[in-house]
C-alpha cells in the first residue's frame, strides 16, 4: 500500500487507495534506498531521498505544501517556540515512503537561521502551546525503563535506528534537508505525531543520549487525522 503523506495537513483529509506496486515505484523505492541507507551524523544534512512519499499507516492523509512556523495557536500545524531560532515564516514538511518492509523519512526546511545546526525527532506526541506536550521520543522497541518524567537516554534505546533523528545544519539561505531509512515499520497502534526541532544535535553518550536542548519547534505529523474530517 503506498500513501502520500506530506506533514502540511490541510483541512480536507483523502483516504489512501490501495495500489499494486508498479515498476515506477519500485525504482522510486531503490533510489530512495539508496540516498538514506548511511548512519545520520548529527549537525550533518543528509542527502535528499527521491520520490513522493508514502507510509505504512493505515489511514492516510493528504495536504498540498510545506507548513509554515507561526507562534502557538489552536490549529497550527508548525509553532516556533523561540522565534530566534525558528522564525514565523519558516517552512518545514516531513515525507515518508516504504515498500512495506523499510521506512523511509525525509525532512526539508527553509527560511530557517543560516548556517545553524539543529536536532530534529519524531515525538509521540502533538504539538501544543506548550513544548513539553510533544512527549517524549517516538521508540521503536521502547524503553521498559523509561517513564513520563524520565524519558528513555539509554543508547540501546535512545538511538538513531530504534528512534527517528533528522539533524540537520542549514545552507546560507536557511534550508536543508535531511533523511533516514528505518529497517522497520509503524504500526497502526503506534504512531509518531509530531516532528519536534531542537536548538542542539543529537547527543548519544549514556545518561544524555538522544537529548538535544531546548525544543524551538513542532509540526504536526498527519498521523492524528483519520480520512474524511
Amino acid at each position: 500500500m503506498i500513501m502520500i503523506l506530506p506533514a502540511a495537513v490541510t483541512a480536507t483529509c483523502l483516504a489512501a487507495q490501495p495500489a499494486a506496486a508498479s515498476a515506477a515505484t519500485t525504482a522510486t523505492a531503490a533510489t530512495a534506498a539508496t540516498a538514506a541507507t548511511a548512519e545520520p551524523v548529527p549537525g550533518v544534512v543528509a542527502g535528499p531521498a527521491a520520490g513522493t512519499a508514502g507510509s505504512a499507516a493505515s489511514g492516510a492523509t493528504a495536504g498540498r505544501g510545506p507548513a509554515v512556523f507561526q507562534t502557538w495557536r489552536p490549529g497550527a500545524q508548525a509553532i516556533t517556540y523561540d522565534v530566534r531560532v525558528v522564525p514565523p515564516g519558516a517552512t518545514a514538511e516531513v515525507q515518508f515512503s516504504s515498500t512495506g518492509h523499510n521506512l523511509w523519512v525525509r525532512l526539508e526546511v527553509t527560511g530557517l537561521v543560516p548556517g545553524r545546526s539543529y536536532g530534529a525527532h519524531m515525538h509521540v506526541g502533538g504539538c501544543g502551546a506548550d513544548p513539553r506536550a510533544a512527549g517524549p521520543h517516538y521508540q521503536h522497541r521502547h524503553d521498559p525503563a523509561a517513564t513520563a518524567d524520565k524519558p528513555s537516554s539509554d543508547p540501546r534505546y535512545a538511538n538513531a535506528g530504534n528512534e527517528i533523528w533528522l539533524d540537520f545544519t542549514t545552507d546560507g539561505r536557511g534550508a536543508a534537508v535531511a533523511s533516514r531509512e528505518q529497517h522497520w515499520m509503524f504500526s497502526d497502534d503506534q504512531l509518531p505525531q509530531s516532528m519536534v526541532l531542537h536548538a542542539e544535535t543529537t547527543k548519544t553518550a549514556p545518561g544524555v543520549a538522544g537529548t538535544a536542548g531546548a525544543r524551538v519547534g513542532c509540526l504536526k505529523l498527519p498521523f492524528g487525522y483519520g480520512g474524511g474530517h
